[in-house]
Order: structure tokens, then C-alpha cells, then sequence
């Protein structure tokens, strides 16, 4: 029979790549990310290979099905072209995924906010502040949420590597290289600042084109959260150490 605490729940895991921190959030928010992309909401929560699998599915259907393509066509007023444009049979497969993403990552957020409630009840806690392997360094430091935020704004994936979440930053980075070239969004934005507007509207794919926003948002609000999520871990594992070095002499509340 093992000691009394040998089961606990821990409150982060640290590699030499990355971290992973178990916190409480609002399930509603995951669940208007899922909306806005299907994935967004998994990745948001630490679930990074369903993340990745429901985001990479997504994009195919929607590809094959010519969705974004048809949603261009409807909110320009082109009713027609959108019916014959939209591919139904793949359509159908895309109802099922986006409603499933919103579900399961709801459900994801209520089952880990349980969790934390119970890990916060623990007499003793765990923390882990450094890392290093062959893998890499990695470890939990104070990062400034606004400068994470800025770097996802000039590229996504950035802010997340800033704060050293490396696999959230290549499946972010992955897909909004992969979109930016699939769209000619450079290309466009060049046409676009040399005053060739017919150009830009000619060379850019809309149906590419309209996955970036999702991502892009998401990417700057994740940085900025996840860096606040990790200077309140670091203080709180700063609390935790010196009330194991000082006991009762250090203030519980504080």
C-alpha cells in the first residue's frame, strides 16, 4: 500500500520544449474559439493533438466542400454563385465537426476547471520552475503579456514561443505560413500598398484567405492570456517555496 499522498494532482508539467499548466478558464471561451475555428478552442486548453487533428480536418472539408468560397459569394450578394460553388456531400461532414469542436471543448474546460478546484484543495502542492534536457531549456519566468500579444500580432506563433509553449507556436506557425502562402496574402497586401487594387483582388484566394482572420485573433489572445496564466503560476511558486522554507511564518493569503 503506497503513502497516503502518492496520488495528487499536480498543477504544471515541464519539458525541455514545453509546459503545460492546469487552470481554470470560462468554458464559454473555448467554445466561441471552437465557433470561430474548429481546434482553436482544444489548443487553447493545452489539448494540442486534438487541436491540431480537428483544425487539419476542418480546413480539408472546407477546402473540398468550397465553403469559405461560397460564404465570399453570399455576403457579396451573389446568392447564385454560392448554391452551385458549395459542394453539399462535403458540407454535410462540416456540420458534424464544427458542432462537435464546440461541444468537446466545453466539455474539456468543465472537466478541467473540477480539476483545479481539487488540486487547490491539496495539503501539498507541486511546481516546477526548470527544465533541461537534450531536448532543450525550458523554464517558468515572468514574461510581459503585452510584448507576447505584439509578436503574435506581427506573426502567429511567435508570441507563443515567447513564452515557451513550443508546440502551440508550431502548429500556429505551421498553419498561418501555410494559409498566407495558399492564399497569395503577401502578394495581395504588396498589389495592395502599390495602389494595384485590381491586382490584389485578382491574385488572392478568398477561400485561403478567410481562415486567417480566426487564426491570427486567436493567436494574439493567446499569447497575451497564456502569458498572464504564467506570471501568476510563477508567483504562486514563488508562495509555495517559501512557505515550505518558512512554514507558518510566511502569510498564507498573501
Amino acid at each position: 500500500m503506497g503513502k497516503k499522498d502518492d496520488f495528487r494532482l499536480v498543477k504544471m508539467a515541464l519539458s525541455g520544449r514545453d509546459y503545460a499548466v492546469m487552470h481554470g478558464r470560462n468554458p464559454w471561451m473555448p467554445m466561441w474559439w471552437s465557433a470561430a475555428l474548429p481546434g482553436l478552442g482544444h489548443l487553447c486548453q493545452g489539448a494540442y493533438l486534438r487541436g491540431l487533428l480537428l483544425m487539419s480536418w476542418e480546413i480539408l472539408v472546407n477546402i473540398k466542400a468550397r465553403l469559405n468560397q461560397a460564404i465570399v459569394y453570399t455576403f457579396t450578394g451573389q446568392f447564385g454563385k454560392a448554391g452551385e460553388t458549395l459542394d453539399r456531400e462535403w458540407a454535410l461532414f462540416y456540420g458534424v465537426i464544427f458542432f462537435f469542436a464546440i461541444y468537446d471543448s466545453y466539455r474539456i474546460s468543465v472537466e478541467v476547471n473540477m480539476l483545479v478546484r481539487l488540486e487547490r484543495a491539496q495539503p501539498r502542492r507541486y511546481f516546477k520552475i526548470l527544465q533541461m534536457s537534450t531536448g532543450g531549456l525550458n523554464y517558468l519566468g515572468r514574461g510581459n503579456p503585452w510584448a507576447a500579444a505584439a509578436w503574435s500580432a506581427l506573426l502567429s506563433g511567435f508570441g507563443q514561443m515567447y513564452n515557451g509553449r513550443a508546440f502551440k507556436a508550431f502548429i500556429l506557425l505551421g498553419w498561418t505560413v501555410a494559409i498566407i502562402w495558399l492564399a497569395r496574402l503577401n502578394d495581395g497586401i504588396i498589389c495592395t500598398f502599390t495602389g494595384d487594387f485590381r491586382r490584389a483582388k485578382e491574385v488572392v484566394d478568398y477561400q485561403w484567405v478567410l481562415f486567417f482572420p480566426s487564426i491570427y485573433l486567436y493567436s494574439v489572445w493567446d499569447a497575451y492570456s497564456d502569458a498572464v496564466e504564467a506570471n501568476k503560476l510563477f508567483a504562486e511558486a514563488q508562495k509555495n517555496h517559501l512557505r515550505k522554507k518558512y512554514g507558518a511564518g510566511f502569510p498564507h493569503g498573501l
